[in-house]
């Protein structure tokens, strides 16, 4: 998530200078005529804005997709999977929940893993430890939501709402069913390149 706040931050810097450069206009000009857009009129993608963070998570998810296939997973299971990643951490490994020095792996649980906690290697042991686990869950696999949070609390490690989301108000479910666009959306995207 800290790479999340410094692109956030430098993002709001480039803003502010832009601003300051617009400044110029006197009293009494008018506008530019020409097409408005907004946000609102750019579709969303999966992935986040930053082009560095983007490349991250595009990275992240390609490990997780190739690693479920190579376990025979279906496009299901690839969905769970990809729900879980981006609802837990923004399919970002080596995030911290806020506790100091606590990091997670990609899928929200503490990071045990002897790798480089942001690498490649890390997603894929992460998402083989989530596949292990998907084999001792039957049904759910039409709510792919439900299909995934079934897989988290079916994990051994016990899984523990209050440490993988401390934020107040945070809930799994909603986390879960706001992730399910973009985990569609990016195993889409995969899939046509």
């Amino acid at each position: 998530m800290i790479r999340k706040s410094i692109a956030t931050a430098m993002i709001t810097a480039a803003a502010a200078v832009g601003t300051a450069g617009c400044s110029g206009e006197t009293p009494g000009d008018s506008p530019s005529v020409g097409p408005i857009t907004s946000v609102a009129d750019v579709p969303a993608g999966p992935f986040d804005d930053s082009g560095l963070i983007a490349q991250v998570q595009r990275r992240n998810v390609t490990a997780i997709v190739e690693t479920v296939r190579m376990r025979g997973g279906d496009d299901d299971d690839i969905l769970a999977a990809l729900i879980a990643g981006k609802a837990e951490t923004e399919w970002l490994s080596g995030s911290s929940n806020g506790a100091p020095g606590d990091l997670q792996d990609i899928y929200g649980w503490w990071f045990r893993y002897n790798l480089a906690v942001d690498s490649t290697e890390a997603v894929v042991a992460a998402t083989h430890s989530f596949m292990d686990v998907a084999t001792t869950v039957t049904g759910n696999k039409n709510d792919p939501v439900a299909h995934s949070l079934a897989v988290q609390h079916a994990d051994p490690r016990r899984y523990d709402e209050k440490y993988h989301f401390p934020r107040e108000g945070a809930a799994a479910e909603a986390a879960y069913r706001e992730a399910l666009p973009s985990a569609q959306a990016a195993l889409e995207e995969l899939a046509n390149e």
